[in-house]
């Protein structure tokens, strides 16, 4: 197994039905309701719905179809706190992605960053960072070439722990929550 290191890429990820997804081995949302949803990142696993810790998440945008900017952060060790003023939503999980692959894919099985096989098959952290939801769904055009919606994915090796939601403000959220 490969051993966690610092990685930053950012490349425009598409949405699709308001989401995207971090997908292992047991990707398979069937039957995945909103109950006791935090409006942005959904640690699930198969046929269970919102578990945590999840062995894939999925995580909402406020654009319905089109590019979101993304950021993928991949640490050795936890990383600093959010910068809470930065962000409009931020909500952290435990993974327990089995192991194999993983990535961060968007709605048409592409992932423009490298692969989370580090992470897997040991508990994980994810920090889901988003801004520029609510201007994202109230666009009547998206911009795919300047997105108006930006996230930040962390992903760090840590003990199972409890979500954390830091920070939920937008509008689009409360439609799920």
């Amino acid at each position: 197994m490969p051993t966690p290191h610092d990685i930053t890429a950012t490349a425009p990820v598409w949405a699709s039905d308001s989401q995207y997804y971090l997908y292992g081995t047991e990707f398979d949302p069937t039957g995945f309701t909103y109950t006791n949803f935090n409006g942005l990142l959904a640690p699930l696993r198969p046929g269970t719905g919102i578990d945590v810790p999840g062995t894939f998440a999925v995580i909402l945008t406020g654009l319905e179809t089109g590019y979101v900017t993304v950021t993928l952060e991949l640490h050795s060790a936890s990383p600093q706190a959010p910068a809470l003023d930065d962000w409009d939503e931020v909500v952290e999980a435990s993974l327990e992605i089995p192991d194999g692959d993983a990535y961060v894919i968007d709605a048409h099985d592409q992932t423009p960053f490298p692969s989370l096989s580090a992470y897997t098959g040991r508990p994980t952290r994810i920090r889901v960072h988003a801004r520029g939801r609510d201007a994202a769904r109230q666009a009547l055009e998206p911009d795919d070439e300047h997105p108006l919606e930006q996230h930040l994915i962390q992903l760090w090796p840590a003990p199972v722990w409890d979500l954390i939601t830091h920070k939920l403000s937008d509008i689009t959220g409360t439609f799920y929550r």
